[in-house]
């Protein structure tokens, strides 16, 4: 009697998310570098922290008395000059001044690089956490769009601020937290505040909520490494500043801004409509995203919705303790950037439940994406100058402003370019946009399981 042999289908491995993730990383990290800001005018913000990076990687200090005068954000304390810049970004760049830098003057370069970087990292994270929550289709677009559809591209990775760094910290710190692990979560979450110090209030907000959910206090071990980044930027303060205080040379110019209730209401409003920083203005497409929030809220999973509420409170106290426009010399919108990185798994999820439900959505959606990655592209490839000190963020408008200056031609053609890719995208996405919700879309059962 003959048996028949087993007849085995051979399937090609599944890639790990982490392989995908690294691949996202490195695109956004290809076009960062390429468009990065490698000569003079930076920001006074990152040419500061560039050259406290550059002092720490050749000269193992904080003392930049001998560019007194040349670097903006110089202070003299017991004798000497130091930056108040705060110190996670300036020990994030020293190691690029280490290996590429030279060490007879600050070089530009080291810090660009830094900064894009730090800013492609963040969106191979932000791929790896949506990757839990959606299809590695899904959560691609999701991170790209915040590489290039957002502030990422035209300040986190252009200039050497604190925000790439600060939203590398906070996803890692919320990719920990959705796997439970909460003593890990507290290394990058104790970095962040090294970057900035408000950002602490993320892993408040994330111990409390879970070990609330959980019932448990094993939620607040994020604290012990969130009080380990604390400890460490006293000592630094200490040493800079000889005093123990958080925000090091901050807190004076934080207390002349004032912080009257009305300031703060004008700061809501503005962060999200203001012509010059309003994240609605310059990255359309979250009006798409933005109504199917509720539907997200009720089936997002725990963690989405403490990530979700930390970057609320974040921005709310970013909005209280410096004014909502973020200061000057940048394009596009920078201070609600770490808030909108933590809401980046709702919105995904709002695609799904709400935005993608119908094709009109789906081909609005589309265009208004598209849009808003022209807008930050038209700020990040074209040369342009900085805006004055005096100008007012209801009356600027950065995109016409730039189209002003660099003159017709060039405007004609960008402007040519934007409207032919965005109604191109447009129509591609309503002829091909399946009558089937894209909400039905089921992950593959491996992402599921090594996500």
């Amino acid at each position: 009697m003959r048996v028949a042999r087993d007849v085995r289908v051979s399937r090609a491995p599944i890639r790990p998310i982490w392989f995908d993730a690294f691949l996202v990383g490195v695109i956004a990290f290809a076009v960062f570098a390429a468009t990065a800001q490698y000569h003079d005018p930076l920001n006074n913000d990152a040419h500061a922290t560039a050259v406290a990076a550059w002092q720490l990687a050749h000269h193992g200090n904080a003392t930049l008395t001998a560019y007194q005068g040349q670097f903006p954000w110089l202070y003299p304390v017991d004798g000497r000059y130091v930056t108040n810049r705060l110190p996670g970004t300036i020990f994030w760049a020293a190691p690029f001044y280490a290996l590429i830098g030279s060490s007879s003057y600050p070089p530009i370069y080291p810090s660009a690089l830094a900064a894009a970087l730090a800013s492609a990292i963040a969106v191979g994270l932000a791929f790896a956490l949506c990757c839990r929550i959606a299809s590695r289709r899904q959560a691609a677009a999701a991170a790209l769009a915040l590489a290039f559809a957002t502030g990422t591209w035209t300040v986190s990775a252009k200039e050497l601020w604190t925000h790439g760094p600060a939203q590398a910290a906070v996803l890692l710190t919320v990719l920990c937290y959705s796997h439970r692990r909460w003593l890990l979560a507290g290394i990058p979450a104790g970095f962040a505040i090294l970057i900035r110090p408000h950002l602490g209030v993320v892993a408040v907000v994330l111990g409390v909520a879970a070990a609330v959910r959980e019932r448990s206090l094993r939620p607040l071990l994020i604290s012990v490494g969130s009080a380990v980044g604390l400890w460490i930027l006293l000592l630094y303060n200490h040493a800079v500043w000889g005093a123990w205080t958080v925000f090091g040379g901050y807190p004076d110019s934080a207390q002349a801004s004032g912080h009257a209730v009305v300031e703060f209401g004008v700061g809501i409003v503005g962060t999200f409509v203001s012509p010059e920083r309003g994240v609605l203005v310059m990255t359309p497409a979250l009006l798409l995203l933005l109504p199917g929030c509720r539907a997200a809220w009720r089936v997002a999973p725990w963690w989405v919705r403490s990530a979700t509420l930390s970057g609320i409170v974040y921005v709310a106290v970013q909005i209280w303790v410096s004014r909502f426009s973020g200061g000057d010399g940048f394009y596009s919108y920078r201070t609600p950037l770490e808030g909108l990185t933590l809401c980046v798994p709702l919105l995904t999820i709002a695609w799904r439940e709400w935005t993608s439900t119908t094709r009109v959505r789906r081909t609005a959606f589309a265009g208004l994406a598209a849009a808003s990655v022209a807008l930050h592209a038209f700020g990040s490839i074209v040369d342009w100058v900085l805006p004055g000190p005096n100008h007012s963020p209801w009356k600027t408008y950065m995109p016409f402003d730039l189209a002003r200056h660099i003159g017709g031609l060039q405007t004609t053609l960008w402007l040519c370019a934007a409207v032919a890719a965005i109604a191109g995208i447009a129509v591609l996405t309503w002829r091909t946009a399946a009558r089937t919700p894209a909400a039905t879309e089921q992950r593959p059962a491996s992402d599921a399981m090594t996500a």
